[in-house]
């Protein structure tokens, strides 16, 4: 199938760009275009020079003596506005606009339009005002690539959802040998760009000239998320292409996987789709079930149950040198058995960690430490410790019931656009401030950004100050549900605090056994061990999450006091080890507590902090001795919320000055009252991204600048000049 080689050199200069091979996919339209003019004059009298330096009173003057207009063109036909838009002078272009430029000008060896230069650099403020003022984005080039094709070759995510809430612009439009958007995207690899596309309703069946669909093109660049999607948004998987010399038919995605080496893509994507290798429907090996998705969530839920009772079972009965592999063996085991099912899992819930397995720990581990308590603790030791019981049993009901609360609770899910018109309209105010970008604008949730929010790819929402999302609760801890979080944390220390002593008080009640049959323990322990092992195992694993929970208490105390997010805190570190995230979110993962990308975007509760250069820091000083055993051992967490780490308690100045940057704090006093008096305890808020701030009601679902304090507030003077210019703040 040589029409599906790829072709890899994309450098093809505008004046050449007639030549193509058969497919069609070997160019990309103005890849190599100047964006100067040749010099001819003196720069005050040569009208292109002027407007590729943006120079707008020289170009008026210009115009005022007559010797040039705004529809004057070079011996191209190339025009002012042409260089104006490419270079993003969007003042001079609006000059050139009114003063009668033809904002549909061809020019050029390739014919493109000022449309098409300024797309060919991004700039997304030219581009709206040129279709603003009648730029058709259907006209095409030399090489039959409109507007949409062209941004969707440069793969910009943001230039093609502008391009796509413009009203007269088909997202399947095809170029002049019949490849949509869609085929350029798949073709090119940009997974992002074809989610969009076939959000926005691309055609999926859609073929070209040879009959190749976006599917067989995806195969091309092996692209295993752009074939997956296409997968899953049901291209045709068995689709033939049109035969090419010698072939009696042509060819289907699984031979153009294998034509171009894409095999282990091509299997994968359908796998996590929902079909075999040969692309059949898996069938469901459990009949009855209905929502698949639910199945898995709840199976994985409640298998940690089942596992977790035979794993303590085994510790308690077996001899520890049985034991212990065992429990390992068996727990591996079982677990590679379970996660054979992932074959016929929805491909949100594909693999462990999208599960909700943590959660499950968690829940069952709670579940047999009350199980414990209540067959064996509770009837030997109420008579003798009646007080330290009945405090069990209401720190384990809470512990329970806020756990419910912050799993199942709305953590402050920001509300997306209502319609495609609300949507364009917020795009048309960020791309005129300049602001529509990553920093400001969800391409997953299409709406503008509000501070201190985040994308959870986890949870697929915008959640209003977000501070992690937990796997141990299987949710976002945001807005909504903060504070139902860290009084489960506070409740759970407390509980295992005392089931501790409850289980001394118990054993001291027992009576001696009659037979010892311990390996490694002496007399006297293994004397106390063999009492009951089964809940001596349990309470001492309950006591190992002391470890985690007292320092996860400790952060987010500390970051309440400061109102500042876990986010927000990890982005302000410029690098967070394991035992740090453990600490500040309870994962060792990046990805399970979903605080990556985190120099991505400043922050104005760390302005000016290292988070606002993170992203850009090449130059990296090596670690003394004492700071590197400070991350490893995670005592750099501590440094990190008290005096953002190590290095900068080394600094008073530096530490102060990244105190007094945090734009949201209104005092320790003040910080700590917003939190505890923020709507009911045990119930959840009606309005699920309101809190307060100062005192003061804010609804961080549509908080895009940071609100001042009021007069008399006793807050520093001057306290939010410090926003760095192009923070989230400044839209």
């Amino acid at each position: 199938m040589a029409t599906l080689e790829p072709h890899h050199d994309h450098k093809a200069s505008s004046s050449n760009s007639s030549s193509s091979g058969k497919d069609g996919l070997d160019k990309v339209e103005l890849s190599d275009l100047e964006a100067s003019p040749p010099r001819s004059l003196p720069v005050e009298q040569d009208l292109m020079q002027l407007a590729r330096l943006g120079e707008l009173r020289a170009v008026q003057k210009l115009f005022d003596s007559g010797k040039e207009t705004a529809k004057s063109t070079d011996e191209q036909g190339i025009t002012a506005l042409h260089w104006a838009a490419i270079n993003g002078h969007h003042a001079l272009c609006h000059f050139l606009i009114q003063s009668g430029a033809d904002v549909n000008a061809r020019g050029g060896d390739a014919q493109a339009t000022p449309v098409l230069w300024a797309s060919k650099r991004c700039h997304l403020q030219v581009i709206s005002l040129l279709l603003s003022h009648g730029a058709d984005p259907l006209l095409r080039d030399d090489q039959g690539y409109n507007l949409l094709h062209s941004a969707t070759l440069d793969g910009n995510l943001y230039q093609l959802l502008l391009l796509l809430h413009h009203p007269d612009l088909p997202v399947d439009v095809p170029d002049s040998q019949g490849h949509t958007s869609l085929m350029w995207a798949a073709y090119k690899g940009f997974p992002a760009c074809v989610d969009i596309l076939l959000r926005w309703g691309a055609d999926v069946h859609a073929v070209d000239e040879m009959a190749f669909t976006a599917l067989h093109w995806a195969l091309v660049k092996g692209n295993y998320a752009c074939i997956q999607k296409l997968v899953e948004y049901g291209s045709d998987r068995f689709a033939r292409s049109k035969p090419t010399e010698g072939q009696t038919e042509g060819d289907t995605p699984a031979q153009a996987a294998v034509k171009m080496k894409s095999e282990r893509q091509w299997h994968k994507a359908l796998l996590d789709s929902g079909f075999d290798e040969h692309a059949n429907p898996l069938v469901f090996p459990i009949p009855g079930v209905k929502d698949k998705r639910r199945f898995y969530k709840r199976f994985f839920f409640l298998w940690p149950f089942a596992l977790g009772g035979l794993q303590l079972w085994m510790l308690a009965t077996l001899p520890i040198f049985f034991g212990v592999p065992g429990v390992l063996i068996v727990g591996y085991a079982l677990q590679f058995a379970v996660q054979k099912l992932f074959r016929w899992a929805p491909p949100d819930v594909k693999t462990m960690h999208k599960t909700p397995f943590l959660a499950g720990i968690f829940a069952g581990t709670l579940f047999w430490v009350g199980v414990r308590w209540v067959l064996d603790i509770l009837p030997t030791t109420f008579s003798t410790n009646i007080l330290m019981n009945v405090a069990f049993a209401v720190a384990y009901g809470f512990t329970a019931y806020f756990y419910t609360m912050t799993m199942t609770a709305d953590p402050g899910y920001i509300p997306k656009g209502s319609s495609r018109g609300q949507t364009r309209k917020t795009i048309e105010e960020l791309v005129e401030h300049a602001a529509f970008n990553e920093a400001h604008f969800c391409a997953a949730c299409l709406i503008r950004k509000p501070l201190r929010s985040k994308h959870c790819r986890r949870c697929g929402r915008c959640v209003a100050r977000e501070d992690h999302h937990c796997p141990w609760v299987d949710n976002c801890v945001g807005v909504n549900n903060h504070k139902h979080f860290i009084l489960y944390v506070m409740c759970l220390i407390m509980g295992i605090c005392l089931i501790i002593r409850l289980t001394i008080a118990y054993i001291e009640i027992l009576p001696e056994p009659t037979e010892l049959h311990c390996t490694l323990l002496k007399d006297e322990l293994c004397a106390e061990f063999s009492k009951d092992p089964l809940t001596i195992i349990t309470s001492a694993w309950a006591a190992l999450q002391l470890t985690w929970t007292f320092m996860l208490l400790f952060v987010h105390l500390t970051q309440i006091a400061r109102n500042i997010t876990t986010y927000e805190t990890m982005r302000g570190a410029v690098q967070a080890g394991p035992l740090t995230l453990a600490m500040t979110t309870g994962t060792m993962s990046v990805e399970g507590a979903q605080v990556d990308g985190l120099a991505a975007v400043p922050t104005p509760a760390i302005s000016g902090g290292q988070g606002a250069h993170a992203g850009h820091n090449h130059a990296k000083n090596k670690d003394g001795l004492l700071s590197s055993w400070s991350k490893l051992l995670g005592l750099d967490t501590f440094l990190t919320i008290a005096f953002q780490g190590y290095k900068g308690s080394q600094n008073p100045a530096e530490r102060a000055r990244q105190r007094k940057s945090n734009l949201w704090s209104r005092g320790v006093v003040r910080n700590c009252q917003d939190f505890w008096l923020d709507g009911p305890v045990m119930q959840r808020k009606s309005e699920g991204t309101k809190s307060l701030l100062g005192g003061e009601e804010v609804d961080y679902a549509f908080v895009y600048d940071v609100p001042r304090p009021r007069a008399g507030m006793g807050y520093r003077r001057g306290g939010y000049e410090g926003v760095a210019q192009g923070d989230e703040g400044e839209v």
